[in-house]
């Protein structure tokens, strides 16, 4: 018997267990055996449930479920445990009267109790054709009770399965971890607001783009579900392809009830749907993965009061598009999904409900994740398929990263794909092989801050061809804007910054062998050396930006174990600059590290040792560590000396790096023979303008001011300063140094108003240079804060003193001299507001800190003692008074010069204190010694040494000499002593 066409177009939906193999066979041979019945029909359309090409999406899935004239259920144990979600809306159709369906019994099931048993099932006898001795016969069989089916529609009109009139709905809602959404809501407004706004009659085009993966489709989604209703038609089309858009246009025409004809011409049928989009009200289109942006013209009316919603991967660059970059997730964001994924928080929520613990592997998660959502998603879905806590993730992460971000975990409509996948497929596309080994090499540098500039300066050092590439402007302008496009980088505002997505750089570097790995390394660590400046004051500012680069590079080196002298040179660098940000342990690290490269390598130069001794000789100067410094200046001295000659300024850098040491430990008699050659030679060789003439004098001051030799000292600071005006910006820090020194004699005359203008302009030059959070400002806010002291003003003194403190000991450690002094100076003024408890633990703080630090017989030991005896003479405690003023004698008259003015300072507060317990004869020898000393102190004295001789006249008028005691006032006045001021809180 003959059958004529049917009049309009059937289709028949086939659903099977795609994930069995038996199913999927079974599947095959019923399609060879349905081949006839196609050829009888020819507009007889077939969808199954298998996600191919043709029908990548559950989206499309759906679609065709949902135009089915007939659905076909091909059951298995199988099937009734994966196809529920199609059973389901087969069900549901057939209960709407919108489609037949006939279950397929393939292999044998409890059919009683299935959802299917009361429909009539094909093998027309009941029994399952894996029961069937012929299979053939039992698809035979099948086939002709589906051809009956297919007859009667065949004999029905065709009916309109929408008019354009009804309201359109084709959009797949979001699967179920897609209502974990979170951070994502001033996106949201964003593409609210921008819909809202007028836009003059013409279509309002806003794109999504971003990386795969970064969760654009979800924020459609998600602004498809918030603002239905908003919106008569909401469609959803894949728009990877002009394949998969024509797909998907043709399944919205039977939605539109368009004709075959003009189904069958692709023009045509655009242009229908775009007529159609033309003349209907408040619609929303989502175009999804949409690469070619010559598709939009195909199916948007330029002109309509629709709104069109793209997702792509490129940055868009058209005319008339809003382009809202989606990047991902933040910490607190990212750990709020992981926490809902995983149900440990329920989907509404917060942070603040989970405990403590896990909320911080949450955090540490999302970070090693780069917050990148698709990763996060894979995160949870291994830990809900297999088990495990996050800190277990987070530890395989980090051992295993390929394998975790390749696992796409189970999923019943295998649509679940991975970031390593997505990644790979992106690179791939990459047509230029020169572009992809620039991404490996920006994958071994930071990933947050990768400078253009740096880029083409240190490209010089790569081996080609890339060398090529990157020191010429326009190819590396044009690679880099293609890895762009391809949302691999991204620019920062000012458009000379880079940023590579961190898990972009972990699947790049998990891509590559192990030896690949070393070699882009080395290139990185070469790249990087050849821009990191030596470190100087005007190098700052670029040695703080390439910083995150080379603090990289150091841990490349680390990792990967390179020993080439560009990493030495490199890490020296780092050492140093790290030294003068006060990030002494860093700066330890790196230059152990650098030493270490240098020492080992089979070609090195002694100078290179020299030169990495010489930093990490002044770095341990500076954490106090004086006899390691000692040791490694004498070290770089010798291999300078050994090499260069005794005269050379880098010999001579040593020595006087040396010298600063002797200084330190109150070698002072030492320091200034040394000062002075080396000055000699400086001044010689360079010239006596030279900014190291001046960095010598200078230190030359120094320690003429606390040999008490104050004339001297002042002409060397003068004359330092006054070279630095004229070779330094008057905002470098070498300038404060004489500013401090002169400021400290202004201030030691009782001339504050100078000190104060000296001491002011100091720390305006620290704080620009260094910042708050430095040693350098905390010892300069101290000398503030003295001078506040001296002038009375206490509550300032006190606020300057804390600050200063806690810098420090942040800083330096709370063992380090310079804590010392401030809590000594503390001490002074608790001791000036009558706080002699405060006072006396304050100046024990120090005492055991100096002791420790210095040795018990150093210059700053015995004025701590001096100042602690004179704080027990205050409180009446005589006995440990006398012992603590002896003790700071004893030390001054060992170490100080025997006319140090420190020294006529214990005496006559010794013998004051003798003195007042009437031991006449022990005090009377004291202060004959002390005005000794006096006679040969210039003036200003301290006030305890000014005021020295009307007591020793006074005990000597009490025993009745009262001639000696005229000759010691007349010879007083011929000194002219000026009046005494308040005694500063800085001794000698």
């Amino acid at each position: 018997m003959s059958v004529s066409s049917p009049s309009r177009a059937i289709t028949i939906f086939i659903s099977y267990a795609t994930t069995s193999r038996a199913d999927t066979d079974a599947f095959n041979k019923l399609l060879k055996h349905l081949s006839l019945l196609f050829s009888h029909y020819p507009t007889l359309q077939c969808y199954n449930s298998r996600l191919d090409e043709k029908s990548p999406t559950i989206q499309l899935i759906e679609s065709h479920l949902n135009q089915a004239d007939l659905i076909i259920l091909l059951t298995s144990k199988d099937f009734f445990a994966s196809q529920q979600r199609e059973m389901q809306r087969a069900l549901e159709f057939k209960d709407l009267r919108r489609a037949h369906i006939i279950p397929v019994q393939l292999f044998p099931t409890d059919w009683d109790c299935s959802p299917l048993r009361q429909y009539r099932s094909l093998p027309s006898d009941g029994r399952p054709i894996s029961r069937w001795t012929d299979k053939d016969d039992a698809f035979v069989d099948v086939v002709q009770g589906i051809r009956k089916v297919v007859d009667e529609l065949a004999s029905q009109e065709s009916i309109p399965r929408q008019s354009p009139s009804q309201a359109v709905l084709l959009y797949d809602p979001p699967d179920p971890y897609d209502n974990l959404f979170t951070n994502r809501e001033q996106l949201l407004e964003t593409i609210s607001s921008f819909f809202a706004s007028e836009h003059g009659g013409r279509t309002a085009i806003l794109a999504l783009s971003g990386l795969g993966g970064v969760g654009k489709t979800s924020i459609a989604k998600e602004y498809c579900d918030t603002s239905s209703d908003l919106y008569q038609d909401i469609l959803w089309l894949n728009a990877s392809s002009r394949t998969m858009l024509s797909t998907y246009v043709n399944i919205l025409s039977d939605h539109l009830a368009v004709p075959s004809a003009v189904r069958e011409n692709e023009r045509q049928f655009f242009a229908a749907v775009k007529q159609w989009l033309r003349d209907r009200p408040h619609w929303l289109l989502v175009l999804d993965q949409i690469e070619d942006m010559s598709l939009i013209d195909l199916i948007v009316p330029r002109l309509s009061s629709g709104h069109v919603l793209l997702t792509m991967r490129m940055p868009n660059t058209r005319k008339g598009i809003l382009d809202l970059p989606v990047s991902s997730m933040d910490i607190n964001a990212g750990a709020l999904f992981l926490l809902r994924r995983l149900q440990i928080l329920q989907a509404q929520a917060s942070l603040k409900q989970a405990p403590e613990e896990i909320v911080h592997q949450a955090k540490e998660l999302v970070r090693a994740l780069d917050g990148f959502p698709l990763a996060l998603e894979q995160a949870g879905a291994f830990l809900k398929e297999k088990g495990g806590s996050l800190a277990d993730y987070l530890k395989l992460y980090k051992e295993q990263r390929a394998y975790l971000l390749s696992e796409r975990g189970q999923a019943t409509d295998n649509q679940r794909t991975s970031v390593m996948e997505i990644l790979a497929s992106m690179l791939e596309a990459l047509q230029n092989p020169l572009h992809l080994d620039l991404l490996y090499l920006l994958a071994f540098l930071h990933p947050d801050v990768i400078i253009e500039g740096q880029l083409v300066k240190g490209g010089r050092e790569l081996y080609e061809p890339l060398r090529s590439l990157v020191t010429n402007h326009l190819t590396l302008h044009e690679a880099l804007g293609q890895l762009h496009r391809y949302c691999l980088i991204r620019y920062c505002a000012d458009g000379t910054v880079l940023q590579l997505q961190r898990i972009v750089q972990d699947v790049l570097i998990e891509r590559l062998p192990k030896e690949q790995r070393r070699y882009w390394a080395r290139q990185a660590v070469c790249l990087i050396n050849r821009t990191f400046p030596e470190v100087r004051f005007d190098t700052m500012a670029i040695c703080e930006r390439y910083l995150p680069q080379a603090e990289n590079c150091a841990a490349l080196i680390t990792n990967f174990h390179l020993s080439s002298k560009e990493g030495a040179q490199l890490l020296e660098r780092l050492g140093s600059f790290c030294a003068q940000r006060a990030s002494y342990d860093d700066a330890e690290k790196y230059l152990k590290q650098a030493l270490y490269l240098y020492e080992h390598h089979r070609r090195t130069d002694v100078l290179n040792i020299a030169q990495t001794l010489n930093s990490l000789g002044l770095l341990y100067r500076q954490q106090a560590r004086y006899k390691e410094a000692q040791t490694i200046h004498q070290r770089a001295r010798e291999l300078r000396e050994r090499t260069l000659g005794p005269d050379h300024p880098k010999t001579m850098e040593s020595l006087h790096n040396l010298t600063m040491i002797y200084g330190d430990l109150g070698k002072y008699q030492e320091a200034k023979h040394n000062y002075l050659h080396v000055l000699a030679i400086e001044e010689r060789t360079k010239g006596p303008v030279h900014p190291d003439v001046a960095d010598t004098l200078n230190e030359l001051g120094l320690t003429y001011f606390q040999q008490g030799r104050f004339a001297q000292a002042e002409s060397a600071y003068r004359r330092a300063l006054a070279i630095y005006e004229l070779s330094r910006p008057a905002s470098h820090p070498d300038l404060t140094y004489p500013l401090d020194g002169l400021g400290t004699l202004a201030e030691r005359e009782g001339d504050y108003q100078q000190a104060a203008i000296l001491y002011q302009r100091a720390f305006a030059i620290c704080q620009q240079a260094f910042g708050e959070i430095h040693p350098e400002t905390a010892h300069s806010k101290n000398k503030l804060a003295g001078l506040a002291t001296s002038q009375g003003d206490y509550q300032r003194a006190e606020s300057f003193y804390q600050q200063a403190l806690t810098v420090c000991e942040q800083t330096l450690g709370s063992g380090h001299p310079d804590v010392a002094l401030i809590l000594n100076d503390q001490a002074f003024l608790a001791t000036r507001q009558k706080q002699y408890q405060s006072a006396e633990l304050l100046y024990q703080r120090a005492l055991s800190i100096y002791e420790v630090a210095l040795g018990s017989e150093h210059p700053a030991v015995a004025s701590v003692l001096h100042n602690l005896g004179q704080l027990f003479c205050r409180t009446g405690d005589k006995e440990r008074a006398e012992k603590l003023l002896r003790r700071a004698l004893a030390i001054r008259e060992k170490v100080l010069d025997a006319t140090h003015p420190s020294i006529a300072q214990s005496l006559a507060n010794l013998a004051n204190l003798l003195a007042d317990q009437h031991r006449d004869t022990e005090a009377e020898s004291l202060f004959q010694q002390a005005f000794t000393l006096y006679l040969h102190i210039p003036a200003p004295r301290h006030p305890d040494v000014a005021q020295m001789p009307e007591k020793y006249a006074s005990l000597l008028e009490r025993l009745n000499r009262s001639e000696e005691a005229t000759t010691v006032r007349q010879k007083v006045r011929a000194q002219k002593e000026p009046t005494p001021t308040e005694p500063p809180q800085h001794d000698y």
